[in-house]
């Protein structure tokens, strides 16, 4: 297929050279990865592929809000792993969800903490 093609200048610029790091997905994982490899190699050749013209993944749908969890989502983690280590998953995405915030301001990505609930019952109908 190249053979018969002809690079721009910015595809030869963008996409052929060699990349230090390639980024697949450019939902709030990828994005957020890419801000964090930055951060720290401020001069590394950093590409980020999506496979649309917008992100289309999981961060346009339900799986990809910035967000704490459930209490039932933590309860059922008791069930089935020790105490620490439920605490330390709950301790990771407060910290997590932290600095997703300090990263992206809360207007750009449009966050709000407005709660939540579940209803518990004790007899299925």
């Amino acid at each position: 297929m190249t053979e018969n093609y002809t690079f721009s200048f910015w595809e030869k610029e963008s996409f052929l050279p060699p990349q230090d790091y390639i980024i697949i997905g450019a939902g709030i994982v990828g994005l957020q990865s890419a801000i964090a490899l930055r951060a720290k190699h401020k001069d590394a050749r950093i590409m980020i592929l999506e496979r649309g013209a917008l992100p289309s993944g999981a961060s346009t749908r339900n799986a990809g809000f910035a967000c704490f969890g459930s209490i039932s989502e933590i309860l059922d983690d008791l069930k089935n792993s020790p105490e620490t280590l439920v605490a330390d998953t709950v301790k990771m995405r407060y910290e997590g969800l932290s600095l997703l915030r300090k990263s992206v301001p809360d207007a750009v990505m449009e966050y709000e903490t407005s709660g939540g609930y579940e209803i518990f019952r004790t007899k299925m109908i």
